[in-house]
């Protein structure tokens, strides 16, 4: 599933790589990880050799760390802007998804500062594992206990999918649909509920193998309550498709995803609807 991982390793940031989660990957499936630093274009100790030899040395002493007979780690030095040269190496190396560490709403002064990871996720054909970054560290992920947040349309399909094959793995998870205030307007709650759990029972049953999962239904604004579910659940990771309904907004990441990566503290997983990447 994670055959190549691309893991975004700024030395200077506190917590630069998740072993708890290179570990998660590594169980399904990882063979090969990127490590990759980013020295900015626009900072003035990008073109010194110095700094460029140290970053260098520390992707090769996380290297040596990392690898070992099953796990194959190249690393790579670029200067750039990190959004871009992220999606661009993933895309170019074929890999399965790209790992970053975000500090949230407040600041992202982790290795993505400012709006760079709404920038990645808009930008990358990849799926892109965002860890939020508290206190204690970096949030890890528990890919055993996903929760799905699906409004069933295409841009979602490759979210569910993925979901899929994770339960099929095994663990507890749950399955999420939001009957936002729209909805309720256009079909009524009752037709709205009946419709959603028809659709989340419908994704349940193709789970192959492994626990079924539980089925939620939220009333209301989406992003409040995937994170209020996702806490109720000890969600491990919340999977969600990265674009929203309208097929117009091929450049847009959608309010909800959006809104998902600003605030959550818990590990979100974006995927690229398999159809229209963009």
């Amino acid at each position: 599933m994670f055959e190549h991982v691309v893991v975004a390793a700024h030395f200077g940031s506190a917590n630069p790589i998740n072993l708890r989660s290179i570990e998660q990957l590594k169980q399904r499936g990882m063979r090969e990880i990127t490590l990759v630093d980013v020295l900015r274009s626009h900072d003035a100790s990008a073109g010194d050799e110095e700094h460029r030899k140290s970053a260098t040395r520390r992707l090769e002493d996380a290297r040596e760390h990392l690898e070992d007979g099953n796990t194959k780690v190249n690393v790579e030095l670029r200067i750039g802007q990190p959004a871009h040269e992220l999606s661009t190496l993933a895309r170019a190396r074929e890999a399965s998804l790209i790992m970053v560490a975000s500090r949230g709403e407040s600041a992202f002064r982790e290795f993505l500062r400012g709006s760079t990871v709404l920038q990645l996720a808009r930008k990358t054909t990849v799926p892109v594992l965002i860890e939020p970054a508290t206190a204690d560290g970096l949030a890890g992920v528990d890919l055993g206990r996903p929760l799905l947040a699906t409004d069933f349309s295409d841009s979602g399909a490759g979210a569910e999918a993925m979901a899929l094959e994770l339960l099929a793995a095994g663990g507890n998870g749950t399955l999420v649909h939001v009957i936002d205030y729209d909805a309720i307007e256009d079909q009524g709650e009752s037709e709205a509920e009946r419709y959603g759990k028809e659709r989340l029972d419908a994704l349940a049953a193709r789970v192959a193998g492994g626990q079924k999962p539980e089925c939620r239904l939220g009333r209301g604004n989406p992003s409040k309550q995937i994170i209020a579910l996702a806490d109720e659940t000890d969600a491990g990771v919340i999977i969600i498709g990265k674009r929203g309904h309208s097929p117009v907004r091929e450049l847009m990441l959608g309010g909800t995803a959006a809104a998902l990566v600003r605030r959550t503290t818990r590990p979100l997983l974006l995927v690229p609807s398999p159809r229209r990447g963009i």
